[in-house]
């Protein structure tokens, strides 16, 4: 479903706003064109992930009262949607080279601009990295320990989509917002956030890395246009209308993320509804694609045992023998592998007898995806390497992370301020939040997504020559090339 039949479907709306998504339509459908190409030419590498953010109305405090009149000067067709809310259409950049293979790009010139230009958003990235190293390492503990199941993760969608709730929010609501996301201020928050979203923002034939933001808001509300059109031009989040439990609101939404996530996460998406008392549900999605540097020959995989805390299970693994970058940590040894025009996907195994929830917490983990920590903890041996084939998923509810992070009064009817969102914002508070991640590799690369969605309501050093056999529950992170963790995970079984 096109954007602008999104907006068609859930109601009347302004022909020149129709004129503007049906351009931005076709920006996007010339992309996915391209995409396909990319697919068809090589095996790829790619992950998607979405937040979903729910805001409520408190029950009880007198809806009619709270979502203003029912007709007005603003309204058209009487259907109590203000005119200039009913459809804010986010403009994103163009594809590069859309109708080159991914051959054809990398030994075109047009490869070494886009790459020119690319460094310069790369490396501002790379220096704000430092400043945001807290969050990620705490959203990784809350995010993926667990006993026995697989625990997949996006710490960069989470910050976007957290950042967007900080706009819509004000006070004590908003500070608790910035301190789970290690910032000052909602200006240092916006820098931040544009400067993490041009570095992984990219659209070329060898490397796919899309981000998208969307609201859904209930059609007979009224809403701050300044806030709508910042969030559209700072977070590139278009903004639909319509009526909050009504089954061709939730189809539109769960056709809007299935498409912005690749379709990986259709058995999370099917059950994606929105409660009649919803005032606003903010969704941020990303999906990534990206080859490898140095794929696995399909000649070299064979069976192996992975055993898992569940028990052992046969798999399909992946060998490669080569000299590989290697970090031993106090408690892991990980190495990293390169992905084409992107960062790279890093493995990190457990000591003998260490618990892999023990490493979402671990420090050291930064030290090696940064290339950080004593020069003694890095070594080049000759490595023989397997990995399992593998696809592990997860979905997780928000809420407790939230809380346990801090932020509480966005949860508390009594205390939530949103009123930038809204004049009438009393009793409007976030009702739910959940998360949902997919990573698949083989040999040819990692596919992967995930969505989150809110509603308001001293070991020695390795040998020359080592093994690195990933039979048993291990940790792996997704790298963006700017260092920004696109997606972390626990593998516990397969």
């Amino acid at each position: 479903m096109r954007e602008e039949d999104l907006f068609e479907a859930l109601g009347d709306v302004d022909p020149e706003m129709v004129k503007e998504a049906d351009e931005y339509s076709g920006k996007h459908d010339r992309k996915k064109g391209g995409n396909r190409k990319l697919i068809a030419a090589a095996a790829v590498c790619a992950a998607a992930a979405a937040v979903v953010i729910s805001v409520f109305a408190l029950r009880g405090t007198g809806l009619s009262g709270l979502f203003g009149q029912t007709a007005g000067p603003n309204d058209i067709s009487g259907t109590g949607r203000p005119a200039d809310l009913m459809a804010v259409v986010a403009e994103y950049p163009e594809p590069v080279a859309p109708e080159m293979s991914a051959q054809e790009f990398v030994e075109s010139d047009l490869h070494w601009e886009w790459w020119d230009a690319y460094r310069e958003k790369m490396m501002a990235s790379q220096d704000l990295q430092g400043g945001i190293s807290d969050y990620y390492m705490s959203v990784m503990e809350q995010l993926l320990v667990s006993e026995d199941e697989n625990t997949v993760c996006s710490p960069l969608n989470i910050y976007i989509a957290f950042s967007m709730l900080a706009e819509v929010t004000e006070g004590e609501t908003r500070q608790q917002i910035l301190d789970m996301l290690g910032v000052s201020d909602i200006e240092t928050l916006r820098e931040n956030v544009s400067v993490l979203w041009n570095a992984n923002y990219v659209d070329t034939p060898t490397l796919t890395s899309l981000l998208a933001d969307s609201l859904w808001l209930r059609n007979d509300m009224e809403y701050d246009a300044e806030t709508l059109q910042l969030l559209a031009d700072q977070y590139y989040a278009s903004s639909f209308s319509g009526v909050p439990g009504s089954e061709e609101m939730d189809q539109s939404l769960r056709t809007w993320t299935d498409e912005n996530t690749g379709g990986l996460l259709g058995e999370y998406t099917a059950d994606m509804s929105l409660d009649p008392e919803t005032v606003l549900a903010i969704v941020s999605t990303v999906y990534y694609r990206a080859t490898w540097s140095d794929e696995f020959s399909e000649d070299d995989t064979s069976p192996g045992i992975f055993h898992g805390t569940a028990g052992d299970t046969e798999v399909d693994m992946m060998r490669r023998t080569a000299t590989m970058s290697v970090y031993r940590a106090d408690e892991f040894t990980s190495l990293g592998l390169a992905l084409n025009d992107s960062g790279s996907m890093y493995f990190l195994l457990p000591d003998e007898g260490v618990d892999v929830n023990e490493l979402t917490a671990d420090p050291q983990i930064l030290d090696a995806l940064t290339w950080g920590g004593d020069e003694e903890n890095w070594s080049y041996p000759l490595v023989h390497l397997s990995v399992p084939r593998l696809r592990v998923s997860s979905r997780t509810d928000l809420l407790s992370s939230m809380r346990a992070l801090g932020v509480t009064d966005a949860l508390d009817p009594a205390l939530a301020d949103f009123s930038p969102l809204t004049a009438d914002s009393d009793g409007i508070y976030v009702s739910g939040a959940e998360h949902a991640a997919l990573v698949e590799i083989d040999e040819y690369g990692v596919t992967g997504a995930a969505y989150t969605m809110i509603m308001d309501a001293g070991a020695a050093m390795p040998e020359d020559e080592i093994d690195f056999t990933l039979d048993r529950p291990f940790m792996f992170v997704v790298t963006g090339r700017d260092g920004s963790i696109l997606f972390a995970g626990v593998v516990r079984n397969i």
